[in-house]
């Protein structure tokens, strides 16, 4: 019984340990630069990133199993590939393309919960920070389908509901034509309401359809993002200390060449 006593503790820090690194896993920390080309999909999608079936407006939905697989651009949907690990923007399109270096997220639905669906990318906290511009491409890997239109939204906080980041939605495949790609630019203004936020942040592209297939595929490419540290209150304060030394000293001089 002693044995199991003293174990006990070293059982309940191994199991928070573990939690903690699991929750931490979908998560990432802001830096003043990030890029993400998707290259590395064919082993796992990168830290921060999730894809989910049956999303709402309050919550992401069921986390999809992601499968590195490469997958043909005009491969059919199934359970097992609604986002799949397609070729990327540069790639020259043929019918069937599979193979090539440059990879990007595809998503491809055939029924409510797949079409409902989205892709996150998930911040712990974005305390301190300012966001300066943000960017990445959509494109339309396969020769056939119809328009589609995706919300850029966000979620402050672990639950609550997503709203649209600065009125900012893109139709894609307006055209039908293969590698249509739409560039999505935002600026400093756009990203203000992700700015210096305590608790998680969640950005996410999530189809607007509330019926039907309206879309054959669709890739996401080239995500990247700027931010600046806000200064911490004492930093203003030392700063604000400098400057009225400055202004003594000056009046001082002032008054000695008078």
């Amino acid at each position: 019984m002693k044995t199991i006593i003293r174990k006990l503790p070293v059982v309940l820090v191994a199991t928070l340990l573990f939690l903690t690194v699991k929750v931490a896993h979908g998560q990432v920390s802001v830096t003043s630069s990030y890029s993400q080309n998707f290259d590395s999909i064919g082993t796992a999608l990168p830290s921060g990133w999730g894809v989910w079936t049956s999303s709402t407006t309050t919550g992401n939905g069921s986390a999809f199993t992601w499968s590195g697989t490469a997958i043909a651009n005009n491969a059919s949907a199934s359970v097992t590939t609604y986002f799949r690990n397609l070729p990327g923007e540069t790639q020259t399109w043929t019918a069937g393309l599979l193979s090539g270096t440059d990879r990007a997220i595809g998503w491809r639905g055939d029924n409510a919960a797949a079409r409902d669906g989205s892709i996150t990318f998930t911040f712990s906290s974005t305390s301190n920070w300012s966001f300066t511009g943000l960017s990445f491409d959509l494109f339309t890997p396969n020769s056939s389908g119809t328009a589609a239109t995706f919300n850029l939204e966000y979620q402050i906080g672990a639950s609550g509901t997503f709203a649209q980041l600065a009125g900012k939605s893109y139709t894609t495949n307006t055209a039908q034509n293969p590698l249509t790609i739409t560039s999505i630019v935002l600026t400093a203004l756009d990203l203000a309401p992700l700015n210096d936020q305590s608790g998680q942040v969640t950005l996410r592209l999530n189809n607007t359809a509330i019926s039907g297939t309206p879309w054959n595929t669709l890739a996401l490419d080239n995500f990247s993002y700027t931010a600046a540290a806000i200064p911490e209150p004492s930093t203003y304060a030392l700063l604000g200390g400098i400057a009225a030394l400055g202004l003594v000293a000056y009046r001082r001089k002032t008054r000695l060449r008078r």
